[in-house]
């Protein structure tokens, strides 16, 4: 039996190694490098996070920007992603979102704007919506 390969690299899923799990809530400021997942409840800052992932359970209370981020759960605050922002069916986003590319499947709620940011490093950042450099 002959088996063809995808000719697009196949990406592996990212575990995270920061995970915030359900029935935990975290106030204050993170630190992360890498991916964290939040399937509790958060609230506060978070620095230095490539990848964040809210699941089906978390609840996340906060303004960030990241390189990716995934949506499954609710969001109270504003998300900056420097690549893509991705909303699940079930997601609750209340709040503004500014990325790269920016994916939404049916069964969202979504409230607030979205803005689209430029590639490379010139991306816009959007102020009272006015655009700046």
């Amino acid at each position: 039996m002959l088996k063809f390969r995808s000719s697009q690299p196949q990406e592996e899923p990212q575990t995270a190694n920061t995970v915030i799990g359900v029935n935990s809530t975290f106030r204050g400021t993170l630190m992360v490098t890498g991916t964290l997942h939040i399937d509790g409840e958060f609230e506060g800052d978070i620095l230095n996070c490539e990848r964040l992932e809210i699941g089906e359970h978390g609840v996340m209370r906060a303004d960030v920007e990241v390189k990716e981020a995934v949506v499954m759960g609710r969001v109270y605050g504003n998300i900056r992603a420097l690549g893509s922002i991705e909303m699940k069916s079930g997601a609750r986003v209340e709040g503004d979102l500014a990325g790269l590319s920016i994916a939404m499947e049916l069964g969202v709620h979504f409230t607030g704007r979205c803005s689209m940011l430029e590639s490379g490093n010139e991306a816009i950042e959007l102020t009272g919506g006015v655009r700046t450099r």
